[in-house]
């Protein structure tokens, strides 16, 4: 369907690569069979424990922004570690963006909105660990200082 607002045309490399808009789940593939395969593997108490654990990152992240305050504007309160209203960091323009792909220190994912730009949409995964958070924070604020 092309939705400008979920795949962005002004990326640094083809667009044709991206196989968002080739499948009904928007990039995601059938991940049904991973689920299963999961939770077979962890069970119903490893699953909670690991969703226990992205919500005290999410928690720390929103701790560690709301710390520099003069640094970030945190616009949402998240609700979930990966939902909707994610948690969500106003960035002032595209060669910030770019930056970060550049160096590739980060990925980072950004929509505008009806009264903003574009922004960063943090998704805290379960990979992730207190020491990720910081250089995350801590990246978004060396590579913006740099532009």
């Amino acid at each position: 369907m092309s939705a400008e607002y979920l795949f962005m045309t002004d990326k640094q490399y083809d667009i044709s690569y991206d196989t968002g808009d080739k499948v009904i789940q928007c990039g995601r593939h059938n991940d049904i069979f991973k689920l299963w395969l999961q939770w077979r593997s962890k069970g119903t108490e490893g699953f909670e424990r690991q969703q226990d654990r992205l919500m005290e990152l999410t928690e720390y992240q929103v701790k560690r922004i709301k710390e520099q305050s003069d640094r970030f504007h945190l616009i949402l309160e998240p609700e979930l570690s990966c939902s909707k209203e994610k948690l969500i960091l106003h960035l002032r323009s595209v060669p910030l963006l770019r930056a970060y792909d550049a160096k590739g220190s980060l990925m980072v994912g950004y929509q505008p909105d009806d009264r903003r730009p574009n922004f960063f949409r943090s998704i805290i995964s379960s990979a992730a660990a207190e020491a990720d958070v910081d250089f995350m924070l801590d990246e978004i604020h060396r590579l913006g200082d740099d532009l």
